[in-house]
């Protein structure tokens, strides 16, 4: 994404990212970074709350004017409303590469990097 985001800006177009894990996200030198502390999969908020999604929506387009210089990070200033533990993540029946990852975390390495088991 930084690559794509960086030719972009060499073009002229502003461009900003909303990051779940925004520490991860900046090792790729992002121009811009809204980071939130929402949980994986849901980086607007929960499904239905059109209000909360577009509160999100707007702050991360915020960013393209209150980030001076590229490579700043915005932390947005909201939090999850349940506890980690209570998020259902949608569909509620995982894919095949995460049941695989469940039963065997560590070929997470092994897919990162390529080397995927046959």
């Amino acid at each position: 994404m930084g690559l794509v985001q960086r030719e972009m800006e060499a073009a002229g177009l502003s461009t900003t990212t909303l990051s779940m894990i925004p520490a991860l996200t900046e090792s790729v030198r992002v121009p811009r970074l809204a980071g939130i502390g929402y949980p994986l999969g849901r980086p607007f908020g929960q499904p239905h709350d059109r209000s909360g999604q577009l509160q999100v929506l707007r702050a991360a387009l915020a960013t393209l004017e209150s980030i001076g210089e590229p490579g700043e990070r915005v932390d947005l200033p909201f939090e999850w409303p349940e506890r980690r533990s209570e998020v259902r993540i949608h569909p509620e029946v995982p894919s095949p590469i995460a049941r695989l990852l469940r039963r065997k975390p560590w070929l997470l390495s092994r897919l990162i990097s390529r080397d995927v088991p046959g």
